[in-house]
Order: structure tokens, then C-alpha cells, then sequence
């Protein structure tokens, strides 16, 4: 009979272990659709940038989204590595040579364990 309460008791703390690691989790983004719009739109020395989401997903430690517009002639920094598609380590910057602002969509994501 022991035996029975003991395993019982064990199945319960672990059962509380993980109903409270579940709950001490981030939130993590659920399928959802975002409005199209200028609204939360930041000015900025170079343009505007709109941040469309910086969270968890279910398969991703970090989803993070946002929209930036280029005014004619401006860059939002000098070259650094990281942005739009690049192979590991290559120099890129984004600059618009055009007359009118240029819009364009960064997505980054961190894989989980992928961060020391």
C-alpha cells in the first residue's frame, strides 16, 4: 500500500512540475492576421519603421517582423551583417536611389537551443 501512495505522490508532483513549467513559459503567438495600415507606424531619421510582431511562436524561440520605409537617398545605418537574406557574415546595407519611399519587410527568427 506504500508503494501505491508513493507512486501516486510521485505522478502528482510530476504532474504539478510540468503544469507549472507550462505556465512559467512565454505566451507564444497563435495564428492571427494584422491589419494593414500605417497605424504604430515610428517616423525616423531615415524614414519609418512599423513593428509588426517580436514574440514566440510554438516552433520558434523568437518571430520578429517589421516594416521599414526608405525616404529618397537615405539609409536606416551603415552596413552591418544580418539583413534581408545574406550568407553568414557578408556586408549588406539597403540604401533607396530612387525619388519616391521604398517599403520593405525584415523577418528574423531565432531556432530554439540555436542561442549559447
Amino acid at each position: 500500500m506504500h508503494s501505491l501512495t508513493l507512486a501516486a505522490l510521485l505522478v502528482s508532483v510530476a504532474a504539478t512540475s510540468s503544469i507549472a513549467t507550462l505556465a512559467a513559459r512565454k505566451q507564444v503567438q497563435r495564428s492571427t492576421v494584422y491589419p494593414w495600415s500605417s497605424a504604430g507606424t515610428t517616423p525616423n531619421d531615415w524614414g519609418a519603421v512599423r513593428q509588426v510582431m517580436r514574440t514566440p511562436t510554438p516552433t520558434l524561440d523568437e518571430l520578429e517582423i517589421h516594416i521599414s520605409t526608405l525616404n529618397p537617398g537615405k539609409s536606416p545605418h551603415a552596413p552591418h551583417q544580418g539583413i534581408i537574406f545574406q550568407a553568414s557574415n557578408e556586408l549588406h546595407n539597403v540604401t533607396n536611389i530612387g525619388q519616391t519611399p521604398a517599403t520593405y519587410f525584415v523577418i528574423g527568427w531565432d531556432v530554439p537551443g540555436a542561442k549559447p
